[in-house]
């Protein structure tokens, strides 16, 4: 039986570390496994968008740099013409999907392999970011329903506002798998200050 192993298995979990003020006020974990898929395709082509509403239940954002959820899948949108899925654990895209964009002019490319999410959350997620992130994550302007991409210590990341349920407000972090490790790094580093718990990875 083969055994998955995601990009930060080898980190030890859980851990955690007291900041400063003897408090933990931030919070990261792993979600493994995710499903990922980079789609492309033409937004003023109706039945473009009917198929992808039709098979998973998901409208694509129109508007730069917002996310669209369904029960399962979330959008996010990268350009005019290009969106990331995100869908839960091994989930595959039905084979009736390719088949209703079938002679339409369309991209998918399944990126599950080759990207994680890591998700920080807790009162000073956006603190431990500011050091290195040049958007400006205030709430004001960067709200649930937002994304965007960087660059976050060096590495190109997609960012994603999200609502982590019972914890509150938090920020998934899309990254390439051979950044995760050194991107994870950078922020215990970086959390060390206001004190941290490294969960373990969500799959």
């Amino acid at each position: 039986m083969n055994t998955r192993f995601s990009p930060l298995s080898e980190f030890t979990t859980p851990q955690q570390r007291f900041g400063a003020s003897d408090r933990l006020d931030c919070w990261l974990e792993e979600q493994a496994f995710l499903a990922h898929f980079n789609l492309r395709g033409d937004p003023q082509h109706s039945d473009f968008l009917e198929v992808l509403d039709e098979q998973i239940g998901l409208r694509l954002p129109l508007v730069a740099n917002t996310v669209s959820v369904s029960q399962q899948w979330r959008s996010c949108w990268l350009g005019p013409d290009e969106w990331l899925l995100l869908g839960p654990k091994s989930k595959e895209l039905p084979e009736t999907l390719m088949a209703g964009l079938n002679g339409m002019h369309y991209s998918l490319v399944d990126l599950s392999g080759g990207q994680t999410v890591i998700r920080i959350g807790g009162p000073a997620w956006r603190d431990v970011l500011g050091s290195a992130c040049t958007l400006d994550l205030h709430p004001r302007t960067f709200e649930a329903g937002r994304c965007a991409q960087t660059v976050l210590a060096h590495s190109n990341v997609l960012l994603i506002h999200v609502d982590a349920d019972e914890r509150g407000e938090a920020l998934d972090i899309v990254v390439r798998r051979s950044f995760a490790d050194h991107l994870l790094r950078w922020l215990i580093d970086a959390a060390m200050e206001v004190g941290f718990e490294l969960h373990r990875p969500r799959t």
